[in-house]
C-alpha cells in the first residue's frame, strides 16, 4: 500500500501504464529533449474513484449513491443549516453546519455561492483511450507529450501513453476560440491526422475503447479566496487551486489534496464552532501556505513566469519550431514548474535568456 495526502492506495489497481516524463512537440515535429518524471504514471480515474469512495466509507463517511444535489439551505440569518437532495425520485433536506464543493468548475454547489465561473475562464477538453495505436517513431521513453499545432490555434493537444499499444489522445481549447465548422470532435479528428502527417504515430487500425474526458476545466489563474461562511471550495469547483510540490499537482492529485485540506479545515470548524468567512479563509490558506518553502515569493515567480510560457503560445510556428528544438526540455520542465514544482524553477532563467537572444 501507498499514501499520497492521507490516502492509502493498491497502486496496481489505479494506474495503468509507468510515464517516464513529460516533452513539448513543435508544429514541424521538433523535439528538443524533455523533463523526466522519477515516479510518473497515467491514472485509472474509475478505479481511483472507488477506491476514494472505500477510504471514505472505512473513515465513516455515508455516500448517498443515485443522489442528485439540489440546493443548499439557509437559515433566517442567512447561515448555510442544510442541504437538499434527490433520490429515488423523493426529495430529502438534511441539516449541515458546513459545506465542500468538490463537484467541478461547473458543479452546482458554487452557484449557491457569489463565485461565479466565468466562460473566458474555461477550458473544454475532449480525449479518447484508443487501442491498437502504433508509435512509428520511438523516443528514449514513454512520455507525456505536448503538442502545438498552428492551424488549431486556441488549441493544446496530447497523447500519454497507456499500454504498449494504447494511448490517450486529447485536444483542450477555449471554447471561444473554436473555429466556424468545427466542434470538438473534428478537432480531435485533425489532431490524429496531425500525428500521422508528423510521422509520429499510425492510426489506421486504432479503436476508440472509451470517451477518458470531454469535460470542462478550469484554466483561471488560482486564487487564495475558496470560502464563504460555512463553505470551502476544492479540486476544479476551486479553479484547479496552485500548491507547491517535488512535481508540480496536475489533474487528479490537486483534486485529492485540496479536498483534504477543505475537509480538515471543516473538522476543525466543526470542534470550534466557527463557521465564518474570516477563519476558514486563515485557516484554508494555511494548508496551502505550508506546500511551499516561501508562500509569497515562491508565488510571485510561479506568477512571473507565466509570460514565458504564454510567450511560447503565441508565438509564430517558426518560432515555435525554434524555441522547442533548442529548448525544449526548458520548457518542459516550466510546464511542469506553473503547477507547482518548485525544484524546477531553474528552468526559467535559461528560457529568458533564450528569449533576449532571439527575440
Amino acid at each position: 500500500m501507498e499514501e499520497y495526502a492521507g490516502f492509502k492506495f493498491n497502486r496496481n489497481k489505479v494506474t495503468d501504464y509507468h510515464v517516464n516524463g513529460n516533452c513539448f512537440i513543435s508544429p514541424d515535429g521538433s523535439y528538443g529533449g524533455y523533463q523526466p518524471w522519477s515516479d510518473g504514471y497515467g491514472m485509472r480515474r474509475p478505479e481511483l474513484e472507488k477506491e476514494l469512495a472505500v477510504a471514505a466509507a472505512r473513515s465513516g463517511a455515508e455516500i448517498l449513491m443515485d443522489a442528485k444535489f439540489l440546493s443548499i439551505e439557509r437559515d433566517e440569518a442567512g447561515k448555510i443549516c442544510g442541504i437538499v437532495f434527490k433520490k429515488g425520485g423523493i426529495t430529502y433536506s438534511v441539516d449541515c453546519k458546513i459545506v465542500i464543493s468538490c463537484d467541478g468548475v461547473y458543479g452546482r454547489g458554487v452557484k449557491y455561492t457569489d463565485k461565479k465561473p466565468f466562460e473566458s475562464a474555461i477550458a473544454v477538453s475532449l480525449g479518447y483511450d484508443m487501442v491498437n495505436v502504433r508509435k512509428t517513431k520511438p523516443m528514449e521513453g514513454d512520455f507525456y507529450e505536448l503538442y502545438l499545432i498552428p492551424e488549431l490555434p486556441g488549441y493544446f493537444c496530447w497523447t500519454s501513453p497507456r499500454g504498449e499499444d494504447r494511448y490517450g489522445v486529447a485536444v483542450m481549447c477555449d471554447p471561444k476560440r473554436i473555429q466556424k465548422g468545427y466542434t470538438l470532435r473534428t478537432v480531435h479528428d485533425r489532431f490524429l491526422k496531425h500525428l500521422e502527417e508528423l510521422g509520429r504515430y499510425d492510426f489506421s487500425h486504432a479503436a476508440r475503447v472509451s470517451m477518458m474526458s470531454g469535460s470542462t476545466l478550469s484554466v483561471k489563474e488560482a486564487t487564495d479566496d475558496l470560502t464563504e461562511d460555512a463553505f470551502l471550495l476544492a479540486g476544479d469547483a476551486a479553479w484547479r487551486p496552485m500548491m507547491g510540490s517535488v512535481w508540480g499537482c496536475p489533474g487528479m492529485p490537486t483534486g485529492v489534496r485540496s479536498g483534504r485540506f477543505a475537509g480538515e479545515v471543516a473538522a476543525q470548524a466543526i470542534k470550534d464552532k466557527e463557521f465564518g468567512k474570516e477563519y476558514l479563509q486563515k485557516n484554508l490558506k494555511a494548508k496551502y501556505d505550508s506546500t511551499y518553502n516561501d508562500p509569497i515569493a515562491d508565488r510571485k515567480a510561479i506568477d512571473e513566469a507565466r509570460q514565458w510560457y504564454f510567450k511560447l503560445m503565441n508565438a509564430t510556428p517558426e518560432m515555435q519550431n525554434k524555441c522547442i528544438g533548442e529548448i525544449g526540455d526548458q520548457y518542459s520542465s516550466l510546464h511542469l514548474y506553473l503547477r507547482g514544482a518548485l525544484p524546477l524553477s531553474g528552468c526559467v532563467k535559461k528560457i529568458s535568456d533564450w528569449w533576449a537572444k532571439n527575440a
